[in-house]
């Protein structure tokens, strides 16, 4: 019998109060459905000294994104959605799209965006929420839909030909209004059935409850260790993108917990079957998922973007996917996938051994990146041995 150990991790997580700078943080770590590990650290409120815990709520912002993409995953398993069909197909005003050039010249573009080009972030569209067309729409309506923002979106050219680079961007809240039109329902409502419900993930949510609101942790940008002070805190209730409240952002709009997001992150290691035994995808859709999808042209740019972070990843399905083990000094299998969050929250998943991992804070001042591999090595050193 092995028995794990995850002292190390602990201790690790246990420096970043007084070493890295972060009021509070904690992690799940599942193998095979089975919870191995959970532990808390820090605080989740400095100035009132409450604890971080399992249920803290926090705001996941980019890993948002992997609960979007298995929504539409889980909807092209149904034959609702097709990765192959241009996106006019849903969306009628995206069939002429313009592509602006480095030169500032505008011409018609040669392909059309097709689904998959939005989970795979090559569509060629931009993170830019000041454009013109949805300052114009803001200007009549403060408070826009989803579907009411995206249709300006469709207004500006696209930054390069669909399917030719990589640009992280506005992709996935696209997706979240294409699931809105096939369904007629709020994407909200769409992620409760597909997701959060079946999966028992009680505390995912876009607009929190009044219980909830009293569990979710500031938001911490340059934050200074002991001193219990930041250049400034936030309280949010989910994200909007600046849209306005009746955006909901499919890239970056929900707020949640340890406790929740880990069972997302176990069903998609264990072969697609939750913790509870609820079937979310087919093993062979989460290969897909976690199959590279850019050209060598978008892997230079996701490289680019990531940093050493990143380096030895692909993108696949709205994921990141471990290609080269060691430019990343891995102890994770090859294939290893999921997303991160800008205050620093972090999911992994990996069929090969099972694992499933989330780790989350709320600081946004540190560089938090470049400790996601460390969380992974020592959680994976502790469960395999290595």
């Amino acid at each position: 019998m092995i028995i794990m150990n995850f002292h190390a991790l602990d201790r690790y997580l246990d420096s970043f109060y007084l070493e890295k700078n972060i009021p509070g943080a904690g992690v799940s770590v599942y193998q095979h459905g089975k919870l191995l590990h959970t532990y808390c650290t820090g605080y989740a409120n400095v100035q009132e000294k409450r604890p971080f815990s399992d249920d803290t709520m926090i705001n996941l912002y980019s890993a948002t994104k992997i609960s979007t993409c298995t929504a539409g995953l889980r909807m092209a398993e149904r034959g609702e959605l097709d990765l192959d069909a241009p996106l006019s197909v849903y969306l009628p005003e995206f069939e002429h799209m313009n592509v602006q050039h480095e030169d500032g010249s505008v011409t018609c573009a040669e392909q059309p965006i097709l689904i998959r080009h939005l989970f795979s972030m090559s569509a060629g569209f931009s993170y830019n929420g000041d454009q013109p067309a949805i300052r114009r729409l803001k200007a009549d309506n403060p408070a826009p839909t989803t579907r009411e923002v995206i249709r300006a979106m469709a207004e500006e050219p696209l930054l390069f030909e669909p399917g030719t680079h990589f640009r992280y961007s506005f992709c996935h809240d696209v997706l979240a209004a294409v699931y809105e039109v096939i369904r007629g329902i709020p994407f909200s409502e769409i992620l409760r059935q597909e997701i959060f419900e079946p999966l028992g993930m009680k505390n995912t949510v876009f607009h929190p409850d009044e219980t909830q609101l009293l569990r979710i942790a500031p938001e911490y940008h340059g934050f200074c260790g002991a001193r219990g002070t930041a250049d400034h805190v936030i309280l949010k209730a989910g994200v909007d993108m600046n849209m306005g409240p009746n955006y909901e952002s499919g890239g970056g709009g929900l707020i949640s917990c340890i406790r929740d997001y880990s069972l997302l992150a176990s069903a998609l290691a264990n072969g697609g079957t939750a913790p509870n035994g609820y079937r979310l995808l087919r093993p062979e859709t989460i290969d897909r998922m976690r199959t590279n999808q850019l050209t060598e042209a978008g892997l230079v740019d996701f490289d680019a973007m990531g940093g050493w972070s990143k380096a030895g990843y692909g993108y696949g399905l709205g994921v990141r996917t471990l290609m080269d083990r060691e430019r990343n000094h891995s102890l994770s299998a090859k294939g290893e996938f999921g997303w991160d969050g800008a205050l620093g929250c972090y999911l992994l998943s990996d069929p090969e051994n099972g694992i499933g991992l989330f780790y989350a804070q709320q600081e946004g001042g540190s560089p938090w990146w470049t400790w996601h591999g460390m969380v992974r090595n020592y959680a994976y050193a502790a469960i395999l041995g290595a």
